[in-house]
């Protein structure tokens, strides 16, 4: 069985009213029941996970897009006369390098977060503290 219009239409407003369920319900005249019905329907899961989906792929590829930007001015942040500003783009540098290396290894193997490689606070501290030295 495929979607009906109905459906078809419901999932499009879904995403364009940013998930407003109520909304959408109301504007297509759907009954509570009838939409936890489509809920359990294969094919209307289907239909959103793959929506879903797309949309994960569009923001990565945007943050991917603007992710050398941050960095560059992370990077120059921490040369910043502010004591505070640099030390807050340090931080936000190692926490952007942990959660880089754990979505690549996430993304090989899901089991990645516990075996992902990650700065020990030891080595942070050590690493800010030598940045405050210069």
């Amino acid at each position: 069985m495929s979607l009906t219009k109905k459906q078809s239409q419901a999932i499009d407003d879904l995403f364009e009213s940013g998930g407003d369920e109520a909304a959408v319900l109301t504007k297509h005249n759907i009954r509570r029941k009838d939409w936890q019905k489509w809920q359990g329907d294969n094919d209307f899961k289907n239909e959103i996970t793959a929506r879903l989906e797309s949309a994960k792929r569009r923001s990565r590829i945007i943050l991917a897009k603007y992710l050398p930007v941050a960095a560059a001015k992370l990077v120059h942040l921490c040369g910043s006369d502010k004591e505070e500003t640099a030390r807050r783009a340090c931080l936000d540098i190692l926490e952007l390098r942990n959660k880089i290396a754990a979505e690549a290894n996430a993304d090989e193997n899901e089991d990645a977060q516990e075996s992902a490689e990650q700065i020990d606070p030891a080595t942070a501290s050590k690493l800010l503290a030598a940045l405050a030295d210069e």
